[in-house]
């Protein structure tokens, strides 16, 4: 066999474990279904939570030499973009705009909140459900990995230049490879390295994602465009 017809039969069965680990983890809907057992508002307001966990910034103050001195060990506010260096789309940017900067068929993972399962809509679906009045909507879903490298979103933001001064990606991933990526989805097969760098999340009022730690332990940062998020 060709090692490279092997490498695509086995990321192919990579693939679908991944698919059924995700979506069939041996628990039923009926017994995870279900608002959460704890009061949030109690959890933010107890003594046990308090702002000596966060650390509010400026963002003149968030360069490589902070980091260098004591890591990324708490979570990091900025009330405001304020000497980052971002650069994000007009405030009245809509998920229908996404729906064109990306393509009306793009395929998105879509989180079931009350369940924590992923089902799959493309954009055209996700902007309707969007759209739909909360009242009419049967279910709280919620899109947390839509990478949107290589659209015509990408040029519209621009992360922290700190941000892009650590990254592994630009700066231990071969450039040749990067640069020869035209694919815009995540398909695995397709990819010339790894596309994580870039992600819009879209989640309707009342949306909740359990803990969990993101790919290897990385960091991430985030930019709220519209409404609000909060952390317990």
């Amino acid at each position: 066999m060709e090692p490279e017809e092997e490498r695509i039969r086995y990321s192919q069965r990579l693939r679908g474990t991944m698919r059924r680990r995700y979506e069939d983890d041996g628990i039923s809907d009926d017994e995870i279904e279900g608002k959460r057992t704890f009061d949030l508002e109690e959890k933010l307001h107890t003594n046990k939570y308090n702002a000596n966990f966060v650390t509010f910034m400026e963002g003149k103050d968030f360069n490589v030499e902070y980091i260098q001195r004591g890591g990324l060990r708490d979570p990091l506010i900025f009330k405001n973009s304020d000497g980052l260096g971002i650069k994000m789309p007009d405030p009245d940017f809509t998920v229908n705009d996404v729906k064109m900067c990306v393509g009306s068929r793009r395929m998105v993972d879509v989180m079931d909140v009350n369940t924590q399962k992923g089902i799959e809509m493309t954009m055209a679906q996700w902007t309707r459900y969007y759209e739909t009045p909360e009242e009419e909507r049967e279910k709280l879903y919620n899109v947390i990995s839509l990478e949107f490298s290589h659209t015509r979103l990408e040029n519209m933001v621009q992360r922290p230049s700190t941000v892009d001064f650590i990254d592994w990606v630009d700066n231990m991933w071969p450039r040749h490879l990067k640069e020869s990526q035209t694919e815009s989805t995540n398909a695995i097969l397709e990819m010339q390295y790894p596309k994580v760098q870039k992600y819009c999340l879209m989640s309707v009022r009342g949306c909740y994602t359990d803990f969990h730690v993101d790919f290897g332990g990385t960091s991430v940062w985030y930019h709220i465009h519209q409404g609000g998020k909060v952390r317990s």
